[in-house]
C-alpha cells in the first residue's frame, strides 16, 4: 500500500479512581510515518507501534496533585529495507513522567531511554515543562527536550557529529 497520509491509533485503557488519586494502564498499537530528515530518499516510511502505560495521580488536599507515570514503546520501521545501513529497523523507547499540579499551574520533568539493536549504547534524555490550565478550558506549555542528554540519538541525521542540543517547545490544546 503506497498511501502515506496520516496516521493511525488504537488505545485501550483502565483506572480506577478514589477520592484521593487514581492509578491506570493504557495499551496502544499504532502505525506513524517518520519526518521527512529521517526518511531515507525523501520517501514516507512508516513505522509501527506498540505501547504500554501505566499511570498514577495522588491528591494533595483540593488543587494540588503529584503524578507518576511511565511508558515502553517497541517500535519496527516499514518496509525496513529502505533504511541506511547506519540506522537499526527496531527500536525500545522508555519514558518516565513525574509531575506536580497546584492550581492551574503545572511542572513536569520527563526521562527517556531509546535502546537500538546493532548500535552501542543507548540514548538518554531529559526534559522539562511547565503548564498553564486556561480559563477558557485550554492547556498551555513551554518546555525543553533533551536539557540534559546522554549517548548519541540514534534518530539525528548521520552528518551530525556533535549533540543537537536542547530544544525548546510551546504546545498549545484546546478542549473542545
Amino acid at each position: 500500500n503506497d498511501d502515506h497520509s496520516g496516521s493511525r491509533q488504537v488505545m485501550a485503557g483502565a483506572s480506577l479512581g478514589r477520592p484521593g488519586g487514581k492509578v491506570g494502564l493504557t495499551v496502544g498499537t499504532g502505525r506513524d510515518t517518520l519526518p521527512n530528515w529521517l526518511s531515507p530518499n525523501n520517501k514516507a516510511s512508516k513505522f509501527d507501534q506498540n505501547t504500554l502505560t501505566l499511570y498514577g495521580q495522588k491528591n494533595i488536599g483540593r488543587e494540588a496533585t503529584v503524578s507518576i507515570g511511565g511508558t515502553m514503546a517497541k517500535a519496527r520501521l516499514i518496509p525496513a529495507g529502505d533504511m541506511p545501513a547506519e540506522l537499526s529497523d527496531r527500536w525500545t523507547s522508555k519514558t518516565l513522567t513525574i509531575g506536580a499540579n497546584v492550581g492551574d499551574f503545572g511542572a513536569s520533568i520527563i526521562g527517556r531511554v531509546v535502546d537500538t539493536p546493532g548500535q552501542a549504547g543507548q540514548w538518554q534524555g531529559l526534559g522539562v515543562g511547565l503548564t498553564w490550565r486556561t480559563p477558557w478550558s485550554g492547556q498551555l506549555t513551554v518546555g525543553a527536550e533533551n536539557v540534559v542528554t546522554r549517548g548519541k540519538n540514534p534518530f539525528a541525521p548521520a552528518n551530525e557529529d556533535q549533540d543537537e542540543g536542547t530544544m525548546p517547545y510551546v504546545r498549545y490544546e484546546q478542549d473542545l
